[in-house]
């Protein structure tokens, strides 16, 4: 992505041309097909009617949050709402931010987990450098392995942002290593991406609850309005509930038994592994790890 001088320039230039638009990267989207491979028995279509819940029914879930805001953004009500149901709730975040604002982003984090009752684990590795490395992946296994979860919150394989990618890559490394023991039913949450749901969470009476949580990540909500984002996205999902519009805000989630989730990653992350990323730092060690 351009520095952000560069993108004030850029958008100065573009009423001005006429081309409203510029090209952020020439690069190929190498990973659509794998997408499309590892879909390919369940997308979603008219015919496939995702389930519409109030909450999950399990009493323990682990959230992987590769950023803190990522677990109120993508499950926050839902996560609200387990609480209420008496869940316990973990959430793993891989990040702090950039060394500048580590220390402000695990504070935002903490007040987070207050907000949404959760319990909060910091890996600390640095955002677009997560390492997939035996220690890591330890690291990894260990966080999730103490909350003994029945569910497992992470971001959609495909979401688009690729230390989200990351996080799924770890999540299989530990797997097939045999580094984790845990094989909970996986909740792959949206953040950034419109993608194939199977369940909706109903989060209509924890909306004000989940903007709370959200707003708890003060250095992110300067940056943008990650509240109207989120629930812009939930009140999006609504349209796929029967019966038309519906009148509430959906969360969505792509929910699967783990070795079935687990088939997924593998038909994702195939090698060559750096073609599923951007980043260059992931790109140049994808296939060394």
């Amino acid at each position: 992505m351009p520095p952000r001088w560069q993108m004030r320039l850029m958008n100065w230039l573009l009423p001005r041309r006429a081309f409203r638009f510029f090209v952020r990267d020439w690069g190929p989207l190498e990973d659509l097909d794998r997408v499309a491979d590892a879909l390919a028995s369940m997308r979603q279509s008219a015919r496939l009617q995702p389930a519409v819940m109030s909450a999950p029914r399990a009493k323990s879930i682990a959230v992987v949050a590769p950023h803190p805001d990522d677990e109120s953004i993508g499950g926050g009500g839902t996560l609200l709402a387990a609480r209420d149901g008496g869940a316990t709730i973990d959430v793993v975040f891989l990040t702090d931010g950039d060394t500048a604002a580590a220390a402000v982003r695990r504070r935002e984090a903490e007040a987070a987990c207050r907000s949404l009752g959760a319990r909060p684990a910091f890996l600390g590795f640095a955002p677009r450098a997560i390492p997939a490395d035996g220690q890591a992946l330890q690291n990894f296994a260990a966080a999730i392995d103490r909350a003994s979860p029945e569910a497992l919150f992470i971001p959609f394989f495909a979401d688009d942002h690729d230390d989200h990618r990351r996080a799924n890559e770890l999540l299989l490394r530990a797997a097939d290593g045999a580094t984790l023991r845990a094989k909970p039913e996986i909740w792959a949450y949206q953040v950034y991406t419109s993608m194939p749901c199977n369940v909706l969470v109903d989060i209509g009476a924890y909306a004000t609850g989940k903007g709370e949580a959200i707003r708890c990540h003060v250095s992110q909500m300067a940056e943008r309005d990650w509240v109207s984002v989120a629930l812009g996205l939930n009140a999006y999902n609504a349209r796929f509930v029967r019966g038309g519009l519906g009148n509430g805000l959906y969360e969505g989630f792509f929910v699967l038994p783990f070795a079935d989730y687990l088939e997924l990653l593998r038909r994702y992350f195939k090698k060559p592994v750096h073609a599923c990323y951007r980043s260059d730092s992931y790109r140049a060690g994808a296939d060394a790890t």
